[in-house]
């Protein structure tokens, strides 16, 4: 198998795919009578909770740590609030999936830390998952009508700093492999994190690096709301 390397032309045609076909579905469901749209919410609803089940058997058909299996990462958490505010549940839901998914799922398509590029099984789960995780959270602003608020960014940071506390002692009972959320280490590969102190004093930069990341999600329609 070919191995991952960053910004290569396989990763670069895979970015310009995943973002057209997620642009092309949001700009096709928007065309759509009511009825339509209530069919696509909820199909990609399902889609993304199967997704977050099917992770239990990927992670040991692609001979990960059994950690893996267990769907802790940020990633994991917005992909089923997503898809649970889709299938009709708490507004809360897609308030959490926006701020967790928009821009981590983002980085993370930009620099995933994957050893295979295309045509791996796991390469290929990887960005139908993340991409999921950004077409729900569109449909659910461009299709749905929905937004988030200040305060809506405020309940997502509280909510997130109480998470960090437990997936942080998770990690420490799941063992040395667990490392949801970084807290234990920075990922492989290039990213952001990088220019990080190293494990475990990057966490004092990567809370506020979160939590700045939440508000630039935010930020435009801050802007908007400022020039209204």
């Amino acid at each position: 198998m070919q191995p991952f390397i960053l910004f290569d032309q396989s990763h670069i045609f895979t970015l310009i795919i995943t973002y057209g076909v997620i642009i092309l579905v949001i700009l096709w469901i928007r065309s759509q009578p009511e009825q339509i749209i209530t069919q696509a919410k909820i199909s990609v609803g399902v889609l993304l909770l199967t997704h977050a089940v099917m992770q239990i058997f990927n992670a040991f058909s692609f001979q990960l740590a059994w950690q893996e299996a267990i769907p802790l990462h940020m990633c994991d958490f917005s992909k089923i609030a997503i898809g649970l505010y889709l299938l009709g549940f708490s507004e809360r839901f897609f308030h959490c999936a926006f701020f967790w998914g928009t821009i981590p799922a983002s980085m993370a398509l930009f620099t995933p830390g994957l050893n295979f590029s295309y045509p791996h099984p796991e390469y290929v789960n990887f960005y139908y998952g993340h991409g999921l995780i950004l077409l729900g959270v569109g449909i659910t602003i461009f299709c749905l009508n929905e937004r988030p608020y200040f305060k809506d960014f405020l309940y997502v940071v509280r909510v997130t700093l109480l998470l960090t506390l437990i997936v942080y002692i998770l990690n420490l009972i799941l063992g040395s492999d667990a490392n949801f959320w970084y807290l234990r280490d920075k990922p492989e590969g290039d990213t952001i994190m990088n220019f990080f102190p190293d494990a475990p004093f990057h966490i004092f930069a990567l809370i506020p690096a979160a939590i700045f990341a939440f508000f630039l999600s935010y930020l435009p329609f801050l802007i908007k709301d400022k020039s209204a």
